[in-house]
């Protein structure tokens, strides 16, 4: 035994800023001393999960080979804690023909067919579609303590939709309507709850999904655009921080709720 918090963080997302989320949870995860973190861009080392007591992913249509899907729900059913953030739910690929979004020209329209099941199993929830970025107003629904005493509040974000998987509890939610643009499945008319932030529970350990997290740089998106403006997203809304540095203590056996969370988040 080390003594530390054995942390496995896996960023790589195609279309996202992923140095910079990858910089802010690593500063995150600096806040304890005790958490000793490995760093990779893919699942190539899932076999390292048998060494590991938490799992933070941010990536987008990166999954496990079937020996990493073992590993991974080995991991969860041993009592391991996986935070899952936006894309980690995503499988995505084009529909041709070609389109044009807003001047931003895809080989096709984006489509979500459930083409890792087994991995969405596990995770407990899966991305259909979202719509155009926007704000929205996350809503805690739980007393759990990862969001207990925030109150409602705004991010601009891509609002997904989300299909539930398993025994979950969600933790937060969204009320949204409107188009998708450049997906396939939508628009989404339904005024209805719509689950951000669930909790998935298999054998001993848990699978926590938070979908509010975009980041893109000016570049990100290329060949389909040269240059974008740069977007942050949720990553400078203090509560979103909140829910994000509470799920890194969930997930290394710490006090979710800290004594110097800041007031404005913990409400």
């Amino acid at each position: 035994m080390t003594g530390r918090n054995r942390v496995q963080l896996i960023v790589g997302a195609e279309f996202h800023d992923a140095d910079y989320v990858r910089r802010e949870l690593l500063e995150m995860l600096s806040a304890d001393p005790l958490n000793l973190v490995r760093c990779d861009s893919d699942w190539s080392h899932a076999d390292a999960l048998g060494e590991t007591d938490f799992l933070l992913t941010y990536s987008s249509n990166v999954f496990p080979d079937a020996a990493g899907r073992t590993a991974l729900e080995a991991f969860l059913r041993r009592g391991g804690r996986w935070l899952a953030i936006h894309g980690s739910a995503a499988y995505t690929e084009f529909r041709p023909p070609a389109v044009d979004i807003g001047g931003i020209r895809l080989p096709g329209l984006t489509d979500t067919p459930d083409k890792e099941g087994a991995y969405m199993d596990i995770l407990g929830c899966r991305f259909v579609s979202h719509l155009a970025m926007q704000e929205i107003e996350i809503a805690p629904c739980s007393d759990h303590p990862l969001v207990a005493g925030i109150a409602p509040f705004r991010v601009t974000d891509e609002p997904y939709v989300m299909e539930l998987r398993g025994e979950v509890e969600v933790l937060a939610s969204a009320r949204f309507t409107g188009e998708a643009p450049g997906y396939v499945r939508g628009p989404w008319l339904e005024d209805e709850e719509r689950p951000q932030i669930i909790l998935h529970r298999l054998g001993d350990g848990e699978a926590l999904y938070v979908a509010p997290g975009h980041a893109c740089g000016p570049y990100d998106l290329r060949p389909f655009i040269d240059e974008i403006p740069a977007i942050r997203g949720p990553w400078t809304v203090p509560e979103y921080r909140e829910i994000i540095a509470r799920a890194i203590r969930w997930g290394t056996g710490q006090s979710v709720i800290s004594t110097s969370s800041p007031e404005t988040a913990t409400g």
